[in-house]
């Protein structure tokens, strides 16, 4: 993408939804990592370099900079344990339960139960 050097004009060629959502992503990670500003742009920068189409290819160049770098990829709470992009799986057996295939006989007959305990006396205050 060339840009003139007059900031008021505006740059002939717009990037991809894919490089701006690649973009984002990276700032987003440096920022996670908590490392200095300055030093977290420049690798931002040097990632997004080579013009990725999609975040992916984003997160992989930055990654292979942050190996570069010796810097883990990983995120740590305060305490030094990873924290995972994604939540624990748990892996149990599930048994379905058995679905109403009709949902307004069950509503229809629900109302008909609680309407007929208010009219004919069901359970009392007193």
């Amino acid at each position: 993408m060339t840009c003139p050097g007059d900031r008021t004009a505006p740059c002939s060629e717009e990037p991809a939804p894919g490089q701006w959502a690649a973009g984002d992503r990276v700032l987003l990670y440096i920022r996670g990592l908590g490392i200095q500003p300055a030093r977290g742009l420049s690798l931002a920068a040097r990632s997004l370099e080579e013009a990725p189409s999609s975040p992916e290819e984003a997160m992989d160049a930055l990654e292979r900079l942050l190996r570069e770098e010796g810097f883990s990829p990983d995120i740590m709470d305060r305490g030094g344990r990873r924290i995972s992009s994604f939540p624990p799986l748990n892996r149990a057996v599930m048994v379905a339960e058995e679905m109403d295939r009709l949902p307004w006989r069950t509503s229809l007959v629900r109302f008909l139960r609680r309407w007929s305990r208010e009219l004919f006396g069901g359970k009392t205050n007193g």
